[in-house]
């Protein structure tokens, strides 16, 4: 099953892992978090198993929260359910890419008038996304597929990336604890050029390596790096894969005590 949280086999090595960074959690005057597996284990995989620059992570993302603590969910699931169901703009496949990386897609849905923060919301609503895959084994082992379909994007949508915003996203890509991080734009029209321009130049080399573009109208390249199989039917996948925000959403829903945990996390 694609949510399938049960815990890992570990070997004795990758056990006495979780311990060491256990107790180096616990020892921190600095950090307030938890220490159960599934929070350990995707700083551990993300280092390839190094205990000490895992440790260095957990500093890393709760320094930048503590920096920019707007940039992280701050309410309870439900409190996001009606921009999820209004604009239908974030969804995860229920077939995992030809790598065995979970395929999320997020589309720009222009909803400025209906909702007058919509890009704080946004920015909430991904980061309680990619938490919640994150508690996933098969997201810590091989990582995650994220199609950005930007056929939706308006002038609204480019008033607001200004060089500090994406200079915080870039800050936001660097400390996710993601193993692997696959990025694909799909981007069409007069726009195309212009999102590129903007994005780009702010990522940090390494992020930049795995960040795909595609003209919307031509998916050929999409479609052989990612496999058909999981593609929704808009972009040449099968008739019977049909974007579904239930899907998303109710993952959310099913894990709400432990994400609105994670949002108490901190460092003092």
């Amino acid at each position: 099953m694609l949510f399938l949280r049960s815990q890992e086999e570990h070997t004795a090595e990758e056990l006495f892992k979780i311990k060491q960074l256990r107790q180096l959690v616990e020892k921190s005057d600095e950090l307030q978090v938890g220490t159960d597996e599934i929070f350990l284990t995707k700083f551990l995989h993300y280092t390839n198993w190094d205990t000490l620059r895992a440790y260095q992570a957990i500093h890393a993302y709760y320094d930048f929260k503590q920096k920019h603590p707007t940039w992280m969910a701050q309410h309870p699931i439900q409190y996001y359910a009606k921009l999820f169901y209004a604009t239908h703009c974030r969804f995860v496949m229920p077939q995992t890419d030809k790598h065995g990386r979970v395929l999320v897609i997020f589309k720009t849905v222009d909803a400025f008038q209906q909702f007058p923060d919509y890009l704080q919301h946004l920015i909430e609503m991904d980061d309680l996304i990619f938490e919640s895959m994150l508690m996933l084994p098969r997201v810590q082992r091989h990582g995650i597929t994220v199609i950005c379909d930007l056929q939706g994007t308006t002038r609204n949508f480019l008033r607001q990336f200004s060089p500090m915003f994406m200079k915080i996203v870039n800050e936001k890509n660097t400390v996710l604890p993601f193993k692997q991080r696959m990025v694909h734009i799909i981007q069409r029209g007069f726009l195309m050029h212009v999102t590129s321009s903007l994005f780009l130049p702010f990522m940090n080399k390494d992020f930049k390596e795995h960040i795909f573009t595609h003209d919307g109208r031509h998916l050929n390249k999409l479609r052989d790096m990612v496999g058909i199989d999981c593609l929704p039917a808009e972009y040449g996948g099968p008739a019977s894969n049909v974007l579904d925000t239930n899907l998303i959403f109710n993952h959310l829903s099913q894990n709400a005590d432990y994400l609105e945990q994670l949002q108490r996390y901190k460092k003092r």
